[in-house]
């Protein structure tokens, strides 16, 4: 992940889902991203639709290994599933477990 192509994880939230895959490609894809230090960038996670036999949460956490120092939020409302929230990317916002509402948006998402 080095290199002029590389996404720039930097204080983001990194939106991740997984439907039907492999639990070992999954794995691999996670432990990819922490050797290459995307998760001592990111600022949160938020883990969405989830399907099949595969527990992403478990693999993310197992990856993890107690490293994290960010903020990790659930829900089914994002990815591939019939009920979908939109996620206005670029946006600042800010992740707080302890709110019933998890996700805040700083800035306006719609121009008007």
């Amino acid at each position: 992940m080095h290199g002029t192509y590389c996404l720039d994880f930097t204080d983001k939230i990194l939106f991740i889902e997984e439907l039907e895959s492999d639990p070992e490609m999954v794995s691999h894809s996670l432990y990819q991203m922490k050797q290459n230090g995307v998760f001592n960038k990111i600022k949160g996670i938020w883990v969405g639709n989830c399907k099949g036999t595969i527990a992403l949460e478990k693999i993310l956490l197992d990856t993890l290994e107690k490293d994290n120092t960010f903020a990790i939020i659930k829900s089914d409302n994002f990815g591939h599933t019939d009920k979908k929230q939109v996620i206005p990317i670029g946006t600042m916002a800010r992740i707080d477990t302890k709110k019933e509402e998890k996700i805040q948006l700083l800035e306006p998402c719609v121009l008007e």
